[in-house]
């Protein structure tokens, strides 16, 4: 995976975080070719103390550009990993919903299409 950028603030992912991060990151491939030059993706892991009481908060977000479109999730929550399940669920979701619209507008132009085609020929 190229251009991506991992920004850690308040926390440190270590090897075995940064390694569970890039498994997440590669069940996305299936939406977005991440070894395209033309698409970068920046990644923030940060940690939030609350109060003694509360504990820590761990916020992950996402931002991947490609050509024409860009993509931007959070994730939060008590526990690292599952703040960056959080995050990884978010961009997915965004990412198939856009994916889904424009299968949904091909499919409406071809219907279009085939109707005026139907017209002309009954004509």
């Amino acid at each position: 995976m190229k251009n991506i950028e991992i920004n850690e603030i308040g926390t440190e992912l270590g090897k075995s975080g940064k390694e569970y991060l890039m498994k997440k990151l590669e069940s996305l491939r299936k939406f977005i070719d991440f070894d395209d030059k033309e698409v970068t993706t920046d990644i923030r892991i940060s940690k939030e103390t609350r109060s003694s009481r509360s504990g820590n908060i761990y916020k992950s977000e996402i931002s991947i550009m490609t050509i024409g479109k860009k993509y931007g999730a959070k994730g939060e929550a008590e526990e690292l990993y599952a703040s960056i399940d959080a995050m990884k669920d978010a961009i997915s979701k965004k990412i198939s919903s856009h994916r889904g619209k424009k299968q949904s507008l091909f499919r409406k132009g071809g219907a279009k299409i085939k109707k005026m085609l139907k017209k002309d020929i009954k004509n």
